[in-house]
C-alpha cells in the first residue's frame, strides 16, 4: 500500500512539472523582447575591444593596430574611434 502511495504522488509532481513546463514554454514563445533589448542586439558594444577592432577595419595594420591595441580607447565605455566598413 505504502509504495502505491508513494508512486502516485510522484506522479502527481511529475505531472505538475511537465503542465508548468509547457506553461513557460508556452510563455516564452509569445512573449517578445522589449524594445530596447531587440535594438541593442545587433548593436556593437563601445568598449576597448570596439576601438581595437575599428582600427583594424580602417586597414591600417601595423603600428597603428599596436597603438590602438594599447591605448585607453574605449576603456571608459566611450567609442572615440570612428568605424569604417571600407
Amino acid at each position: 500500500m505504502l509504495i502505491k502511495g508513494v508512486v502516485a504522488i510522484v506522479a502527481v509532481f511529475l505531472f505538475a512539472d511537465v503542465a508548468l513546463a509547457g506553461t513557460l514554454i508556452a510563455h516564452r514563445a509569445t512573449t517578445s523582447a522589449p524594445a530596447s533589448q531587440a535594438a541593442n542586439a545587433n548593436a556593437h558594444p563601445c568598449n576597448h575591444g570596439a576601438s581595437v577592432s575599428a582600427a583594424a577595419h580602417a586597414k591600417k595594420h601595423g603600428q597603428s593596430n599596436s597603438q590602438a591595441a594599447r591605448s585607453k580607447a574605449g576603456k571608459d565605455g566611450s567609442c572615440p574611434a570612428a568605424k569604417s566598413d571600407s
